[in-house]
C-alpha cells in the first residue's frame, strides 16, 4: 500500500501543470486578398442597336479597371470583389462611363490552378457624353470570371460583366464587356 501512495502521488504532482494549460486558440478561415488591374473593351449601349459586347465598333469604350477581392471565406465558396471601371478611350463625342462596385463573388468551380466564379456587384456609375451631358446612377451587375493561376502569388483573368442602369432616361442602360487583367496575392 505504502508503494502505491508513493507512485500515485508524485504522478497526481506532476499531472496538476498539465491541466493548467490553456488550449490553443481557435483559427479563423484563411483569407487572402488579391489586388488586380486589368484593360477592358465595353459596348456603351448607348446610340448601337445591338447590345453584344463586340458588335457596335462605333461606340466600343477601352478603359481599366483596379480591383480587389477576396478568397472565399463564407462557407467556403462565397467571397467579396470590388471594382473601379474607367471607360474613357475610343468613345464618340467624347463619351466617358466610370462605374464603382461591389459585392459577392462566388466561386464555382476550382481546379488545381483554374477558378470560374460568379459575381453580383452594386453600386455607382457615372455617363458623360457632349450631346447629353453627365450623370451618376445606381447600377448593378452580374458576371463572371475565368481565373488562371499562373504562380503561387501571381493570377491572370479574363471577366465578363452585365451592367445594369435601371435610372438611366429612356428605359435603362445595359453596358457589357470583357476585361483582361493580372492579380497579385497581397497576404
Amino acid at each position: 500500500m505504502r508503494k502505491s501512495i508513493y507512485f500515485i502521488l508524485p504522478c497526481f504532482f506532476f499531472c496538476l501543470p498539465l491541466a493548467a494549460q490553456t488550449s490553443p486558440a481557435a483559427e479563423g478561415p484563411n483569407i487572402s486578398i488579391w489586388l488586380g488591374f486589368s484593360v477592358s473593351t465595353f459596348n456603351s449601349d448607348y446610340g448601337c442597336g445591338s447590345n453584344s459586347p463586340f458588335s457596335c465598333w462605333n461606340h466600343q469604350l477601352i478603359g481599366i479597371s483596379p480591383y480587389a477581392d477576396t478568397s472565399a471565406f463564407l462557407f467556403g465558396r462565397i467571397g467579396a470583389e470590388g471594382e473601379a471601371r474607367f471607360m474613357r478611350w475610343n468613345g464618340p463625342n467624347d463619351m466617358t462611363m466610370d462605374s464603382y462596385l461591389g459585392g459577392p463573388r462566388v466561386r464555382i468551380w476550382n481546379h488545381k490552378k483554374l477558378l470560374v466564379s460568379g459575381k453580383f456587384l452594386l453600386g455607382s456609375a457615372r455617363f458623360n457624353v457632349a450631346t447629353f451631358g453627365a450623370g451618376d446612377y445606381f447600377a448593378f451587375a452580374p458576371g463572371g470570371s475565368l481565373d488562371y493561376r499562373i504562380a503561387r502569388r501571381v493570377s491572370t483573368r479574363l471577366d465578363y460583366e452585365y451592367q445594369i442602369w435601371p435610372g438611366f432616361p429612356d428605359s435603362g442602360l445595359t453596358p457589357n464587356g470583357l476585361s483582361f487583367g493580372v492579380s497579385y496575392a497581397v497576404f
